[in-house]
């Protein structure tokens, strides 16, 4: 067996995957644990690092725990449920840790707060399911194979009401590439949207009947070329509690189908709560919050601000997020609609004093000297995606923001994925 070896599983990488080393090259392998002496085999070679496979757990770690989910190790949408959760957040954390060093270039590195979720399981309010014939699920990891799902055990159990009734409603899925389910706990409601291989009328009218039969459902959205064609009521309605100061209100917020919203509400509020204390305004301050979506960080920011600016680029979730002002009777809040380079390139407004940047995963170097431009005291940078979190670190580091405070909120239990949120000042900023 020239491929088989047994290794130690000295640390843990970001997707997941334990790190082991054979006469110096790593080994990159899905499934294990730090701390495990494993058999494992070789099944890719690359010039700098190899993949691995679980051949037999020698000396399994502490932490290892009996997976909930039938499809788990075959379907790509989990990659920790083997590891039990209270652990999760702390690996999450040395990943987060060893990303800043490598690629942010931090020599020092501000103590890492983990908020951990209340619900390991049951948290995800929307889910996208991949469609192919009578096949309704997640692809396998690194693949285009659907892995067939009945029920999903990180999904909001209105989610998981809602499968069967899909299966029930689409003897045949083949019409179909994607279904998109949403659900407010709030409301005890969800919506669909469905991406077809093309819009006909016998789509329409199958959608139609199923719709008027699916009371856990308020409406539908047809997505095709160009704005989406909706049926019934297609937007969600959620709840923000929030605690500021000692003063609790509760906000509501609307999302439309195409508009972002975070799938774990009640880490969503443990996010806006952290940014808010790293920003700690007093009620003065003008505030910039970039990538704004439907108002999410925008609106409890107003709350708390003398002005506050969002920006967002999908007019839909402008139209959401001016809907959600009005609503909570937020008079201090403008959103201005369009890309976040074009309306810094010909912003009037002044100077900010604190700014939100909270950019898709891709990062936000293409506004970095806007932003810097702008010399707010403070910036919370919010981050899915540590790799470009770090780079980003990197680039304001060399234009004289230094990073203060990190925390890391827990928002995708289960997986490798986090969500992060930085707070930068000046070297004359006080935090």
């Amino acid at each position: 067996m020239p491929n088989h070896f047994q290794v130690k599983i000295d640390s843990m990488a970001f997707k997941g995957y334990g790190v082991a080393r054979i006469d110096g090259k790593v080994v990159f392998i899905p499934y294990s644990i730090k701390g495990e002496e494993a058999r494992i085999e070789i099944t890719e070679e690359k010039k700098s690092y190899s993949m691995g496979r679980l051949v037999d757990i020698l000396n399994p770690s502490p932490w290892r725990v009996k997976s909930p989910c039938p499809t788990f190790g075959l379907c790509g949408g989990c990659q920790w449920q083997h590891i039990e959760y209270p652990q999760q957040g702390e690996l999450k954390k040395e990943i987060l840790k060893e990303m800043l060093k490598r690629l942010g270039g931090l020599k020092e590195i501000p103590p890492i707060t983990v908020a951990p979720s209340s619900d390991p399981y049951e948290y995800r309010t929307r889910v996208q399911f991949k469609v192919k014939g009578k096949t309704l699920g997640y692809y396998q990891e690194k693949s285009h194979q659907l892995v067939d799902i009945e029920r999903c055990p990180i999904a909001h159990p209105l989610v998981n009401q809602i499968i069967p009734l899909l299966r029930n409603a689409f003897p045949s899925f083949s019409q179909l590439q994607e279904i998109e389910i949403n659900v407010s706990p709030k409301e005890g409601k969800g919506i669909l949207i469905l991406h077809p291989q093309k819009l006909n009328q016998r789509l329409e009218k199958i959608v139609k009947s199923f719709l008027q039969n699916a009371l856990i459902l308020k409406g539908l959205a047809i997505q095709g070329i160009g704005r989406p064609s909706m049926l019934g009521e297609p937007h969600l309605n959620f709840t923000i509690h929030l605690n500021q100061h000692g003063r609790e209100r509760n906000l509501t917020l609307r999302t439309s189908p195409g508009s972002f919203f975070q799938v774990n509400l009640k880490q969503n509020e443990n996010l806006i709560e952290k940014v808010l204390e790293f920003l700690d305004a007093r009620g003065n301050e003008k505030i910039l919050d970039l990538y704004a979506g439907v108002g999410n960080l925008t609106v409890p920011l107003a709350m708390v601000s003398k002005q506050v600016w969002g920006i967002e680029e999908n007019l839909g979730a402008v139209k959401d997020a001016q809907f959600n002002l009005e609503s909570n009777g937020i008079r201090n809040c403008n959103f201005i609609h369009g890309k976040v380079e074009d309306v810094l390139e010909n912003w009037k407004g002044g100077n900010p004093d604190l700014l939100v940047l909270d950019p898709p995963r891709t990062g936000a170097k293409t506004v970095l000297d806007q932003v810097v431009r702008l010399k707010p005291e403070k910036i919370v940078y919010i981050s899915c995606e540590p790799t470009t979190f770090a780079r980003d670190l990197r680039l304001l580091s060399n234009r004289d923001y230094a990073i203060h405070r990190l925390a890391l909120i827990d928002m995708f239990p289960q997986s490798y994925h986090m969500e992060v949120v930085g707070l930068l000042t000046q070297p004359q900023g006080k935090v």
